[in-house]
């Protein structure tokens, strides 16, 4: 992560990867449709909701298809661009540490995929909470019990063997979970990925996932031999469930937010 000028850690940006962020982290249409769909049936009528993280709009463009008013904020310009390309308005730069709204002025936050990239997860669920009245929701994969770690999971376990742990909140949005019950969780679908593992170890290599950024060439190099050893030329399949996790905003102002030790 980069510094910001008052000399704290600022969010990831993910500039680097605008061009292939769709195609490498978003959900096939029919599913993505599904979330939605069930997102929106949480939402009140004419809500409006701040997307905590926009990137390219991946929620903000559907929902503000029907009809909801959505502020996009991200710290990355590039993303930004690839989401006005397709049409999403309402876009802020800001940083999610320091949300620039009042208090209160925002029906719902919307926080997915962002609680492992920033520098204190707790700060941004406050500040999502501080400007929503009355919920934050979040997207959440979860593995099916027994399954198999995904490889960018496996990475990360990889890197603190090494010497090299990320300091991140991994656990991310499922992890909030962990440490604030929500008052409400939708179960939308279950998945199956099919992914050849040569592919996907190639893809790290390129250092396409934001885990592997901040790695040493040196440690990164042994890594990615690593799980070659475990995988090359495997198929492997990933099987999760993807769930809507409802808290409501007051809740997490006002709860201890602290990660939880293993």
């Amino acid at each position: 992560m980069a510094r910001n000028p008052d000399g704290d850690m600022a969010p990831t940006d993910f500039g680097r990867v605008a061009d292939i962020y769709d195609a490498t982290r978003s959900l096939p249409g029919n599913e993505m449709l599904r979330v939605v769909d069930a997102l929106a049936r949480l939402l009140p009528a004419a809500a409006r909701v701040v997307d905590v993280g926009v990137g390219t709009g991946r929620f903000a463009r559907p929902l503000q298809e029907r009809g909801y008013d959505v502020a996009g904020l991200d710290i990355s310009a590039k993303m930004m661009a690839k989401a006005r390309e397709k049409g999403v308005t309402g876009l802020f730069f800001a940083d999610v540490h320091r949300i620039p709204f009042r208090d209160g002025v925002f029906d719902t936050a919307l926080l997915v995929h962002i609680l492992h990239l920033v520098n204190d997860w707790t700060v941004v669920v406050r500040e999502s909470a501080r400007v929503s009245r009355e919920s934050v929701i979040s997207v959440v994969e979860v593995g099916a019990p027994g399954a198999q770690t995904t490889m960018g999971e496996e990475y990360a376990e990889l890197r603190a063997i090494f010497g090299w742990p990320s300091g991140r909140f991994e656990e991310g949005e499922q992890g909030l979970e962990d440490v604030v019950a929500p008052e409400r969780t939708v179960r939308v679908l279950d998945t199956q990925r099919i992914v050849q593992a040569d592919e996907r170890i190639a893809y790290l290599e390129s250092k396409g996932q934001s885990i592997t950024w901040d790695v040493p060439d040196d440690v990164h190099a042994r890594i990615i031999g690593e799980l070659r050893r475990r995988h090359g030329g495997a198929t492997l399949r990933y099987q999760s469930s993807i769930e809507l996790a409802v808290w409501q905003a007051e809740r997490l102002r006002n709860a201890e937010l602290r990660a939880q030790k293993s």
